[in-house]
């Protein structure tokens, strides 16, 4: 007796090669071929929706909302766009970002949240460009404030590296700390 096969009623007869089990895409193949004189299919349709009828036209359209959205507002489409920067700010991903706009504004288009995405980023660009010393001013509160919390916290090397980076925003420190290696 062979390990792993079924016994048979016959141990010394052989095993007969089985067929191989059609392959659908010959069932599809040959399928064509069986129609009756209208060209109807004879038999199972495979793989066919009678629903959705092939070749008849256009693709059944999307049903509209019984309700739609109304339009919002320009004080509404403000109060998006100031979120959206600041989600931009909390680099949040995009798919959050998606999930949030559909949660908060019922927005589920996301070309809709892209524009909106599109114009955060574009006013966040024009607010850095003309509020730029202002934006120099919160940057130096941050920096100080997580340069205190981390001499609080005994860790002194991040601290230092907050008060370097303060240097470079208020342009005290321009020159490269660790002077350039000479090369042999």
């Amino acid at each position: 007796m062979v390990v792993g096969c079924p016994p048979t009623a016959d141990p010394d007869a052989q095993a007969l090669p089985q067929a191989p089990p059609p392959d659908p895409i010959d069932a599809l193949r040959s399928a064509a071929a069986s129609e009756d004189a209208d060209g109807r299919p004879l038999g199972e349709t495979v793989g066919v929706d009678p629903s959705r009828p092939v070749g008849k036209g256009n693709p059944p359209r999307q049903k509209r909302r019984t309700i739609p959205a109304p339009r919002p507002s320009r004080l509404e489409i403000e109060r998006r766009i100031a979120e959206a920067q600041l989600w931009i700010a909390q680099r949040l991903p995009l798919v959050q970002i998606l999930e949030n706009a559909g949660e908060k504004w019922g927005v589920r288009n996301s070309q809709t949240v892209n524009r909106y995405l599109n114009l955060a980023r574009e006013r966040m660009v024009e607010e850095l460009i003309t509020d730029r010393r202002r934006h120099q001013a919160e940057q130096i509160f941050a920096l100080n404030e997580c340069a205190r919390r981390a001499m609080d916290a005994e860790q002194f090397s991040a601290a230092v590296g907050a008060f370097r980076v303060i240097a470079e925003i208020g342009g005290l420190l321009r020159a490269p700390i660790k002077p350039p290696e000479p090369r042999a």
